[in-house]
Formats: C-alpha cells, sequence, structure tokens
C-alpha cells in the first residue's frame, strides 16, 4: 500500500505501532503488508525501510519467430503470388518475363498437381531429370531451379509452410555455352523458300536480321504489346521451320550470324 510505504520511507526505522499511528491504518492490514513488501526489512523488534533501485531495460528481446500456417496452398496458385511480389519489388522487365517463362513452360505444368509443402528434395530431382529428357540446355534448368528455390523459400520465410525442403542449386562443373550454329548455304536456300510458301510476313524479318546482324528485339518496330505478340508468333513458327529443316539446337537470333542474304 502506497501510504504504509511513504510512512515507512519518511520514518526509515519503526515499529508496527508507528505505522498504525502516523498511517492511521489498521494494526492487521498494516502488519500483513509489513511482512510481505519487498521494501521492508524485519531487524529484530523494528523494521527498516529498504530502497529497492528499479534498474530500467535499453533493450528487450523480441520474438522474431513465425509459427508456421501450414498452408495447403498449391503450387499453382504460390507461383501467381510470388509473381505479384515481384512486381512490387526492384526486378528488371527482362528478367520478370525470364520467371513468368519459367515458371509457366515448366514448374507450374511439372508442379500443378502438388501443394507448396509437399515438395521434397527427392521431387525437385525428378524435375530436374524430367527437364534433362526434354533436352533443355543445362544452364536452363539450373536457373528454372534457382527459381523454385527461391519461390519455396519465400514461402517458408513467410511462414506459410515448414522448412522440410531446403536445398541448394551448386554448380559442380562448367556449362558450356551453347555453339553458334550457321546455316550452309543449302540451309539457307531451302529456308527462304519454306518462308516464300509459308510464313512470308517472316521473310522481310529474316532478311532484316542477317543484313543488319542486329537481335530479333531490335529489328521489330511498333508497341510494347505488339512486338511481343510478333515474337510469340515466330519463335511458334520458327520451331516448325527447324523441324522442317532438320535443325535441332538452333535459335532464330543465330540467323543474324549468316554471311549473306538470298532472294
Amino acid at each position: 500500500m502506497d501510504k504504509i510505504l511513504k510512512v515507512a520511507k519518511r520514518l526509515k526505522t519503526f515499529t508496527l505501532e508507528d505505522i498504525v499511528m502516523f498511517g492511521e491504518i489498521d494494526a492487521d492490514i498494516a502488519g500483513k503488508f509489513l511482512q510481505e513488501s519487498e521494501n521492508i526489512k524485519s531487524c529484530e523488534n523494528k523494521f527498516e525501510y529498504v530502497e529497492i533501485v528499479k534498474t530500467e531495460d535499453k533493450f528487450k528481446i523480441i520474438d522474431k519467430n513465425i509459427p508456421s500456417k501450414n498452408s495447403d496452398i498449391i503450387v499453382v496458385t504460390a507461383c501467381k503470388i510470388f509473381l505479384e511480389n515481384c512486381q512490387n519489388r526492384n526486378i528488371t522487365h527482362n528478367t520478370l518475363n525470364a520467371y513468368r517463362t519459367f515458371i509457366n513452360a515448366h514448374i507450374t505444368p511439372y508442379f500443378k498437381d502438388f501443394k507448396l509443402k509437399d515438395i521434397k528434395i527427392s521431387d525437385v530431382e525428378n524435375f530436374r531429370k524430367t527437364m534433362q529428357n526434354k533436352q533443355i540446355s543445362e544452364r536452363r534448368i539450373k536457373n528454372i531451379l534457382a527459381l523454385l528455390n527461391q519461390i519455396i523459400k519465400y514461402f517458408q520465410n513467410e511462414g506459410y509452410i515448414d522448412k522440410t525442403c531446403v536445398f541448394e542449386v551448386k554448380r559442380i562443373a562448367n556449362i558450356p555455352k551453347r555453339q553458334i550454329q550457321i546455316l550452309t548455304p543449302e540451309q539457307l536456300s531451302q529456308l527462304f523458300k519454306i518462308l516464300k510458301n509459308k510464313y512470308p510476313y517472316m521473310l522481310p524479318i529474316v532478311q532484316k536480321l542477317i543484313t543488319l546482324k542486329q537481335p530479333l528485339n531490335t529489328i521489330l518496330t511498333g508497341g510494347e504489346q505488339q512486338k511481343k505478340s510478333l515474337k510469340r508468333k515466330i519463335r511458334k513458327d520458327f520451331y516448325k521451320i527447324k523441324q522442317e529443316l532438320g535443325l535441332t539446337n538452333y535459335m532464330f537470333d543465330d540467323l543474324k550470324f549468316c554471311q549473306k542474304c538470298v532472294d
């Protein structure tokens, strides 16, 4: 009780009767308080007041542990949330487009029936083997796996899922760069015949690519959305052309390394 402590602090040394008299407090209440208070010290038949200095904490411990929500979020939904989050961060337009391509073409098709929390290291390893069987380049596989790891880590750190799938994509050997392929005069002649007969819209584009020796993105004109739509059409049609020419690991931009344009 504050009244008893004020009297005790003023008297320093006192008896129960002193507290009762000066504080005008019931003897039983005062006696019980004196026995229990940490500020009062019993000394023979008297009491002494003890000042307890409370030190002010200069810092405190904050619990930063995030309880796992163990969410049943599926991989497809998780990827959408991850991409939305990427748009709010300082990520370049090209990087974001690469993320979308890797997710839409590889990650979600393979893991579409998975809950994110159920992915195990063995699933990641099987995913890698599946991409290798599709003859995807080792460099591209490494980047896709690194992105998958980034997505899983994001939801682990946000507390959605437990850290039951923690891995590292580590290079154990140098990945050789894909060699530029240059078409022979016969292949180039055959290419132009196919373009004239089946894909005339692509003919001036290929001619410019070879003449100017610049990448496709530089040659195309128009708005950003228009260029993206045209590039998708070119990539799709050029895949059919490659099959007809018997070319496998050939890129459209390799055409700019051709030596001459056949009319």
